[in-house]
């Protein structure tokens, strides 16, 4: 690793060849000329010729691409990419972004400006139609419930319960902290991260100064494909790791109030939209995931029964 490099991009992808490259045409203008930088892709086992796609396609001069010969989903690729990263800052992309110019220019500022911003992200908006729809998230322990907060204040800085989507993070939170980690297997990973991030005395903040645009609709946030689409895994993993966050982080009262009155609403309320949708394949993986999570509340064994998943 050269210790030399200020920063190193990560993009996760998977079936996204050209959300791909338009996400890369717009890392290159986002990165200020002065900065040490490379870009390492992680293909997750794509098979719609991502995989003969090289660095010179890309107009990318140093980094690389690495290939999953199988499909190991969301957080082994970050770690994947993570653990060949040079750079001092770290910096994660989901592939269907389009960032804008100044974006990673405002989150090296943030970095700089406090050592205790451990993990650092932009406002993210709708690419269609530029609308801002989160500044920072919060996640209630006692309900479950994660909330996207739009902030009208004058606030720059927003603390955040997790940065899904895009976020930079510095290289000595991983140090201290460790990876992500794999057994969350997707979905929750950033606010786990964060809470952890936390015990060691770092920050989870948004800057309103640097914005993304994520190629969903709000239309989106509440459809089959935020709710699972066509990764079952999702679905499962949506459940799930409700409790896996509840049993870590949150304290006994809130654990109680969650086991007893929203443990059992959310698979409910996710069915019902299912049925909505006429989704009626979606429906067994979330209570495959309230099972395996109400087993780990109770017992702290975190397993997972979705067959699946259980084949990787």
């Amino acid at each position: 690793m050269e210790e030399k490099l200020a920063l190193s991009v990560i993009v996760t992808t998977k079936d996204r060849q050209s959300d791909l490259k338009r996400c890369v045409e717009s890392i290159k203008r986002a990165v200020p000329k002065e900065i040490r930088w490379e870009l390492i892709i992680v293909d997750d086992n794509s098979l719609d010729g991502t995989r003969d796609l090289t660095l010179t396609d890309l107009g990318i001069k140093k980094g690389r691409i690495i290939h999953n010969r199988q499909t190991l989903m969301m957080v082994k690729s970050r770690n994947i990419g993570a653990r060949s990263a040079g750079g001092r800052e770290i910096l994660f992309i989901d592939d269907d972004n389009v960032l804008e110019k100044k974006m990673i220019e405002e989150l090296l500022k943030a970095a700089v400006k406090n050592k205790k911003f451990g993990i650092i992200g932009p406002s993210m908006c709708y690419l269609k139609s530029g609308k801002r729809y989160l500044d920072y998230q919060l996640i209630n322990l006692a309900t479950g419930k994660t909330s996207a907060k739009v902030d009208e204040s004058q606030n720059i800085i927003n603390e955040s319960d997790g940065i899904p989507n895009v976020f930079m993070i510095k290289r000595e939170v991983f140090a201290k902290c460790g990876y992500f980690d794999e057994d969350i297997i997707q979905t929750y990973t950033e606010p786990d991260f964060t809470f952890r991030a936390r015990k060691f005395g770092y920050q989870s903040v948004i800057t309103k100064k640097a914005k993304t645009f994520h190629s969903v609709t709000e239309e989106d946030n509440l459809s089959p494909r935020s709710l699972g689409g066509k990764f079952p895994q999702k679905a499962y993993c949506l459940i799930r790791n409700r409790f896996v966050i509840i049993k870590r982080y949150a304290k006994f009262p809130q654990k109680v109030v969650f086991l007893f009155f929203f443990s059992w609403f959310w698979p409910a309320a996710y069915s019902f939209m299912m049925i909505k949708y006429k989704r009626f394949d979606l429906i067994k993986y979330y209570w495959y995931g309230w099972k395996d999570g109400l087993k780990y509340l109770i017992s702290s064994n975190l397993e997972n029964s979705l067959p699946i998943l259980s084949k990787k």
